[in-house]
């Protein structure tokens, strides 16, 4: 017995119709006939799977090629195309089409049915989404954590907020012109999220809303730090997604930034006598914000993504910083696919996250070893080419006397390698290692 019967014969009450709505189709359909430049306000809201009836799908589809062409979309022009591609039979002949013709008395109200048959097809696709979900669970055909994935994967596609996409160039001036303003009223405040680093932030004006920015550095060179330097500056809600270190590791490490005690001393519990007191201050500075860490090992980005949005959702987050890009596993369903292709989902999803939930995502990646001895370029990002083309800021982190005896010590370099927004260039900022901190230079006045 297969799921489906299992399922009749448990509760076939739970039987019914599918959500549809055939009179908002054929308003739409007749509408369109009586006013084909309708076309134009629901053609990017209204796909022709939307419609439940099969007819109503083609009928649609023929509206679509002709009004591609600028040709009418009346009875008899549609006609005309289902007898050309041989579907004549597949609505019955030309008294259908004239009967929505006939039947519609109006196109004013075109849009609001368009959106009634969206939403019917919206509740289409998660009972098929549920339905097949159910069907693998009882047939065993993939674990939980698969399904689950597998299940998010396929709903993400569906939880996007239909917004505008097309602006005249006056209002895409006027809007550009509105933002210039909120930045003059700043007063001299960057307009993006603060990193915390001032020279950084005069070069990329902070961390912006829908950006996907990639730090990349060789190992030991403090990039996780330089991460959590950041998100302890933000003055927003933040999330962590740590793929690297527990969490009681990056409590630590936070702890230690803020209170400028030694991170070496709060791991074997050698504190000075005002260490204590240092602790207690910078708890209580941290203590009401709100920053919410995830430590699981090797999430998907399917993972990343619920847990963002659940986080987006809950506690307003403003900005997420993931550590790190090569430790995300790519969707469960793609997991065949080669490590570059899989980096590649894995940053296109990052890069869609940041646009869907309208924040900042600052993600560390890693760095070839051709990259040793020297500062790291774009092209040394392990599996770079989709980090290339998908982030909107790429950074490069590195410390010269690590493995240069003649460098300043304790000086950190931030090359900008790619900014979408504005310059390039490098900036030379302080690294305080037993505090893990990185500062502002003092005498950094170029």
């Amino acid at each position: 017995m297969n799921a489906v019967a299992r399922m009749k014969e448990a509760a076939p009450s739970i039987l019914r119709m599918p959500p549809q709505s055939v009179d908002a189709e054929q308003a739409v359909l007749g509408g369109l006939m009586l006013r084909p430049d309708a076309i134009e306000s629901i053609a990017d809201k209204l796909a022709e799977s939307d419609f439940y009836r099969n007819d109503h799908r083609l009928i649609y589809r023929a509206v679509l090629e002709l009004s591609a062409r600028g040709q009418p979309c009346d009875a008899v022009t549609l006609m005309d195309w289902f007898d050309d591609n041989g579907l004549g039979e597949m609505i019955g002949g030309s008294s259908y089409l004239i009967e929505l013709a006939n039947g519609t008395v109006s196109a004013a109200n075109i849009a609001a049915y368009a959106g009634i048959v969206r939403e019917k097809s919206l509740r289409r696709q998660v009972i098929d989404v549920a339905t097949s979900l159910a069907e693998s669970a009882w047939a065993n055909e993939a674990n939980g954590v698969d399904l689950i994935d597998t299940g998010i994967a396929d709903l993400m596609t569906m939880q996007k907020i239909e917004a505008r996409s097309e602006f005249t160039l006056r209002q895409a001036m006027t809007m550009a012109y509105q933002e210039a303003q909120r930045a003059k009223e700043l007063g001299g405040r960057i307009p993006g999220i603060p990193s915390g680093i001032k020279r950084l932030d005069e070069v990329l004006g902070g961390w912006h809303d829908s950006d996907l920015i990639v730090i990349g550095a060789r190992p030991a060179m403090g990039k996780t730090a330089l991460l959590l330097n950041f998100a302890v500056s933000a003055d927003v809600p933040c999330g962590i997604i740590s793929a690297e270190q527990p969490v009681q590791q990056i409590g630590a490490r936070i702890m230690s930034i803020k209170s400028h005690v030694p991170a070496r001393r709060m791991r074997n519990g050698q504190f000075e006598a005002d260490d204590l007191r240092k602790l207690e201050a910078g708890i209580s500075q941290l203590v009401e914000r709100t920053c919410l860490i995830c430590d699981r090992s090797a999430p998907t980005i399917a993972d990343v993504a619920r847990i963002a949005r659940k986080w987006r959702k809950q506690n307003a987050i403003r900005v997420l910083f993931v550590d790190y890009i090569q430790r995300i596993e790519s969707f469960a369903t793609n997991s065949k696919a080669n490590k570059a292709e899989r980096v590649g989902e894995v940053v296109r999803g990052l890069k869609n996250l940041a646009r869907d939930l309208e924040i900042p995502v600052i993600a560390l990646a890693q760095v070839g070893r051709q990259a040793a001895g020297r500062q790291p370029s774009m092209s040394d990002l392990s599996d770079s080419s989709e980090i290339e083309k998908e982030a909107d800021q790429i950074l490069t982190l590195d410390r010269p006397s690590e493995y240069d005896e003649s460098a300043e010590p304790a000086v950190a370099n931030i090359s900008v390698e790619k900014n979408r927004h504005g310059p390039t260039g490098s900036v030379k900022t302080a690294w305080l290692a037993e505090t893990m901190q990185f500062v502002d230079m003092a005498y950094d006045h170029e």
